[in-house]
């Protein structure tokens, strides 16, 4: 028996990068999955892959900032699958500006996004949890919550996603909820594939591990805990980004 087979996962941001990747690894032990983006023919790509791997899912297109689109993506899990039983707050954007340049669009645009959507799904999801007195939420932040050049709202989300992982895992212990987050480094993704080659060297070399990450080691440590195996992990913040921030 692996650790998530036969339950029920909502991923959002599921439609490319490091929620693709998720959506695959939990196929692989037979979860039954929700996949969530705006994107609806990426998210196609994403359902066939996991249908490939013998799992069972369902694609809804949804803006998870805007809290009727996060209930349809609840009821429509619900109807589908029964019940929710872990939940990875992945979907984020970027919109980079200096403090200088940023405009307030971009700005709210982020938070929109990468913080109040993680608080509408993370709320949303959580009431069908406490029902069952079950249930693992995986926020994804990122290593910028400590700070990032031309990243004010980018940072500002992810520091506030740690903010909301900590709090959650105070209030929803008693349930049998464990939240947790994960921050990484470098992934290679479409969103980091744009930065210049030069940019992109100098980062590297800062890495002691010498290379950047892949989807797919962010996606193992989101299995881990999701699973039954992390079950005495709690309100933890931890870091992927191969000795980065040490």
């Amino acid at each position: 028996m692996t650790p998530i087979k036969g339950k029920v996962a909502v991923i959002t941001g599921a439609g490319r990068g490091i929620g693709r990747a998720i959506a695959e690894r939990f196929s692989e032990d037979g979860a039954r999955l929700a996949l969530v983006d705006l994107d609806e023919p990426n998210l196609k790509t994403t359902l066939g892959n996991i249908q490939k791997r013998g799992a069972e899912g369902i694609t809804v297109t949804a803006n998870i900032s805007k809290p009727q689109e996060v209930l349809r993506m609840v009821d429509e899990t619900v109807r589908r699958f029964g019940t929710i039983d872990i939940l990875v707050n992945n979907a984020g954007i970027v919109r980079d500006q200096t403090l200088l340049k940023m405009t307030e669009e971009n700005f709210d645009a982020v938070i929109a996004v990468n913080l109040k959507g993680v608080f509408l799904c993370g709320q949303a999801c959580a009431r069908v949890m406490v029902e069952k007195k079950y249930g693992k939420i995986v926020n994804i932040s990122s290593s910028a919550w400590r700070g990032n050049f031309g990243q004010s709202n980018y940072s500002a989300a992810k520091a506030g996603v740690v903010g909301m992982t900590k709090t959650w895992a105070l209030e929803l212990a008693k349930h049998n909820i464990n939240v947790n987050a994960v921050a990484p480094g470098f992934i290679s993704t479409d969103m980091t594939a744009t930065i210049p080659p030069e940019i992109r060297e100098k980062m590297i070399a800062k890495i002691p591990l010498a290379r950047a990450g892949e989807p797919s080691d962010v996606a193992q440590l989101v299995h881990f805990l999701a699973s039954d195996d992390s079950s005495y992990i709690q309100g933890e913040v931890i870091g992927i980004n191969g000795g980065f921030q040490m």
